[in-house]
């Protein structure tokens, strides 16, 4: 159980990580070319493609940390 505890936390870091990474990226590249409108909906698309992809991104990390943990 424990072990659960520190891989799910492994995947929460990575997800926060990696959002970070892509947001702080994204707002200085692209905010000054969109208007107010193309704004709102790029973070809306932002939220349901990107968002699900860094988690998902966070659970294989995870999982290949869990994998080769396992082998030693």
């Amino acid at each position: 159980m424990k072990k659960l505890a520190i891989y799910a936390l492994l995947v929460v870091v990575t997800f926060i990580l990696n959002f970070a990474i892509y947001n702080l990226s994204f707002n200085p590249q692209a905010t000054p070319f969109l208007h107010e409108e193309q704004r709102v909906v790029s973070g809306l698309l932002m939220l349901k493609t990107t968002l699900p992809a860094y988690f998902i991104a966070a659970v294989v990390i995870a999982a290949m940390f869990y994998w080769l943990g396992k082998r030693r």
